[in-house]
């Protein structure tokens, strides 16, 4: 590449970043800045010029800098992308919780040139979240209420992530979280060579965190009597069981009635709809098969089964993560999307980390 081509392409791709609303810089393994963009510098305080080529610890508080140079190091040594929710001080001294995405920019001799570096900012998030965990209401009215005030306010950030609760009090609030951050962790390796990559970009992980929450608001009609049964279900309550897809996904429609349909809306009534359909077509509640399933429920699906398997229910115990592996390895090409238990099962360790982090 001649050297005017190479200043063109710097150019071009500095342009690009700061064209960006969220925050996108490079990192090298030395732990020091490359490029910057605009929304982030504005963040820290600095110019792009002050920032790019110092060090973490020069331009980040101590507290924060020990984070970042732990994960910038972690997605070098783990040679695929990593994310993480960390606190940062912006340049008016609040703190912010950012949701910060790295992955490696390998070249054609395998080596790592350098990390690219995403965050956006969740801060807001926290009590969207915290509506939507406690809807737990039966009455049809009140849970219209509780949905529409949850998906309006999440709606309200369109460029925002799933907050993690700070609280651990509710199953149901662990569960969630789990399930969202595992979501993530799937998506992410999916979107690295496999048949779903042009789908999986950022801006779909980015929504699959917040639709996921809503997958099971359906079960809110269903009686605890069914739902905390400490046996097997007969047929009848089973088939009541199986109702909380098409009313999930009714009750999200009764819930924004005038609202124009937003892609995270969508990707919600996808997932409450259809994350028991199974790969065989054998599942419910349309019988749909393969990829006639929303990718976004197909992932949902076998990270929910995982986090199932892991917990302790009236009707069963807890089984180990190598119990759980070893049954949804049984599901691979029936139940599950063969391509998307590959990626879960690549991701194994991450996933382990994310529920033994939750119930310890």
């Amino acid at each position: 590449m001649s050297q005017s081509a190479s200043i063109s392409s710097i150019a071009s791709l500095e342009a690009t970043m700061d064209k960006l609303p969220i925050h996108v810089w490079q990192m090298s393994f030395a732990c020091t800045y490359g490029r910057v963009n605009a929304v982030h510098a504005a963040f820290l305080g600095k110019t792009q010029a002050e920032i790019e080529g110092q060090p973490i610890e020069i331009i980040l508080p101590s507290a924060d800098a020990a984070a970042a140079i732990t994960q910038t190091r972690n997605t070098f040594e783990a040679r695929q992308p990593i994310a993480s929710e960390q606190w940062r001080t912006d340049a008016a001294g609040n703190r912010r919780l950012l949701h910060i995405y790295m992955a490696p920019v390998i070249d054609e001799a395998g080596k790592i040139q350098y990390l690219s570096c995403y965050a956006d900012d969740i801060t807001e998030q926290k009590e969207a979240i915290s509506t939507l965990q406690h809807c737990q209401e039966t009455s049809e009215d009140q849970i219209t209420t509780k949905v529409t005030e949850a998906v309006e306010a999440i709606w309200g950030t369109a460029s925002s992530l799933v907050h993690q609760a700070e609280t651990q009090e509710e199953n149901s609030s662990q569960h969630l979280k789990r399930l969202s951050e595992s979501c993530r962790v799937v998506a992410s390796v999916l979107s690295f060579n496999s048949v779903y990559s042009h789908n999986l970009n950022y801006d779909f992980i980015f929504k699959l965190q917040q639709a996921c929450l809503f997958h099971d608001i359906g079960k809110v009609d269903i009686p605890e009597s069914i739902l905390l049964k400490p046996g097997k279900l007969t047929r009848e309550e089973f088939e009541e069981v199986k109702k909380h897809t098409i009313n999930g996904a009714a009750a999200l429609e009764r819930a924004y009635p005038r609202l124009p349909k937003s892609s995270i809306y969508l990707m919600a009534i996808d997932i409450a709809l259809s994350h028991h359909e199974r790969w065989d077509g054998k599942g419910y509640p349309h019988g749909l098969k393969g990829d006639e399933i929303p990718l976004s429920a197909q992932i949902v699906a076998i990270c929910d089964t995982y986090d199932a398997l892991r917990s302790e229910r009236p009707y069963k115990p807890a089984l180990s993560h190598e119990e759980s592996m070893l049954e949804l390895r049984k599901e691979r090409g029936t139940q599950f999307n063969p391509v998307l238990c590959d990626a879960f099962f690549h991701s194994a360790e991450e996933i382990r980390h994310i529920f033994d982090k939750s119930a310890g």
